[in-house]
């Protein structure tokens, strides 16, 4: 499994430097030549679609791909084992850009912001925000949007206890856990330690990425320092609230959400409080 996650870190990072930095297929793979042979195939498709979307098609090919890509989404969703963020992931991560950048229309991904598991435009909104990540190019930035997803997921969880979906619960208490995961290995990181700080957005980076990174430290003013340790400490506020407030909402649902339910809930309540403990000594 460690294995798996280090492959699937490599995959974000060469993502980031062939989408948003302007890199070559070759650049990456020289990066990671241990890694060349799974991620060759992925990274060209990326990098195809990126050139495709500057193509403008037809309206109705556009309609049909849009349909055809949403019903294969909903097909590898609904497959045993499939999660967005895990191990068998490593061409949902490619897919997702090849969503949004060529066949999800503005109005598309609008409609899917809102929806829940249970709904066909779900995938759309699991999609979407794999994208934002991988065009977000910090790690402090990354963990800012993964603690937003985890409210997410949270609220989600809510919505199908009281619909009494244990199996929807579970499906999104794994990506709650995720989430939080992801925050507690990004915040470990040297780029979010206190002191180590962003620079500002660049002026023409992609309408996702919120900062562009700094090489190790060096060179940064004092202002710029300052913003980094603020933001970090923005960051840690929003865990800790979320830290009380999600535990406290889902405990509050056992209430009343029915018997078979309430397995699901518990385990996403414990799930809750063990990552938010994680991801806050991360901050620490």
């Amino acid at each position: 499994m460690g294995k798996s996650r280090e492959f699937d870190s490599v995959l974000d990072e060469c993502l980031e430097r062939l989408l948003v930095k302007g890199e070559t297929v070759e650049q990456c793979l020289g990066s990671f030549p241990e890694y060349a042979d799974e991620l060759k195939p992925l990274l060209e498709t990326a990098l195809a679609t990126k050139r495709a979307s500057a193509i403008e098609p037809r309206p109705e090919f556009r309609d049909r791909a849009r349909y055809q890509f949403h019903s294969a989404l909903e097909g590898m969703e609904r497959k045993r084992g499939f999660s967005i963020f895990g191990w068998q992931s490593r061409w949902a991560t490619v897919v997702a850009v090849v969503l949004v950048l060529l066949l999800a229309g503005g109005g598309t991904v609008a409609a899917a912001g809102g929806s829940m598991p249970d709904e066909p435009l779900y995938p759309v909104k699991l999609a979407t925000e794999q994208v934002r990540l991988v065009l977000t190019p910090s790690a402090l930035g990354k963990a800012e949007l993964y603690a937003k997803l985890a409210d997410k997921r949270v609220i989600e969880i809510v919505r199908m206890a009281g619909e009494s979906k244990p199996e929807q619960i579970e499906r999104t208490t794994r990506r709650l856990d995720a989430c939080l995961t992801k925050i507690a290995d990004l915040a470990s990181t040297q780029e979010v330690t206190p002191g180590v700080a962003m620079a500002p957005a660049a002026e023409k980076a992609p309408a996702f990425a919120e900062e562009a990174p700094l090489p190790s430290g060096r060179g940064k003013s004092g202002k710029e320092a300052r913003i980094g340790v603020e933001r970090r400490a923005r960051l840690r506020a929003t865990v800790v609230r979320y830290a009380v407030n999600h535990p406290a909402r889902l405990r509050a649902l056992l209430k009343t959400v029915p018997q078979s339910a309430k397995p699901a809930l518990l385990r996403a309540i414990t799930v809750s409080e063990t990552g938010y403990e994680k991801a806050l000594k991360s901050l620490d």
